[in-house]
């Protein structure tokens, strides 16, 4: 069984709880995020997650996310999240710390920025697929609003809003 590490409104470490006593309690608790862009071309990556999934199947999200496991740091969370989901080992930048609060549940979110254009394998079955996208396309899939993933309604807001410090580079 995964555990993860209950923070306080600090984000500091007060305990460790399972998946559900962490979701039954609305215990405040860690979640990455991380967004990979085309370095030729700037544009984002968004997952489509399995239909498999308990938790929003079919829904875009993050390029990969999860949460961060007991004793684990937000960024080895990052790390793991990539390689498990899009089978990607590449350098990670952290991007941004951000908390999203649903239903009276707090969590505090890392967000990284990777690059990468090519090598995504989807070996664990929780991606079905992916799509490289430029900034406004994504900016209107997620205005939609349709089968969005509510962080990664959070976590592109950061990009988007921010796009100019990613694209000078």
């Amino acid at each position: 069984m995964e555990y993860v590490d209950v923070v306080n409104d600090k984000d500091e470490v007060i305990g460790k709880a399972s998946h559900e006593e962490m979701y039954g309690l609305k215990l405040t608790h860690r979640i990455v995020h991380v967004l990979v862009l085309n370095p030729k071309n700037k544009k984002v990556y968004f997952q489509k997650r399995s239909e498999k999934k308990d938790y929003l199947p079919g829904y875009y999200c993050t390029s990969a996310g999860g949460h961060v496991q007991s004793g684990e740091s937000y960024k080895e969370a990052a790390e793991r999240e990539l390689r498990e989901e899009l089978g990607l080992d590449v350098p990670l930048e952290k991007a941004a710390d951000l908390q999203f609060i649903l239903k009276e549940h707090k969590r505090f979110i890392e967000l990284y920025i990777a690059y990468a254009e090519k090598g995504f394998d989807f070996k664990d079955g929780e991606v079905a697929e992916g799509y490289f996208l430029d900034f406004e396309e994504a900016h209107d899939l997620i205005k939609k609003g349709e089968k969005i993933h509510p962080q990664l309604d959070l976590c592109f807001r950061w990009l988007y809003e921010n796009k100019n410090l990613i694209l000078s580079d």
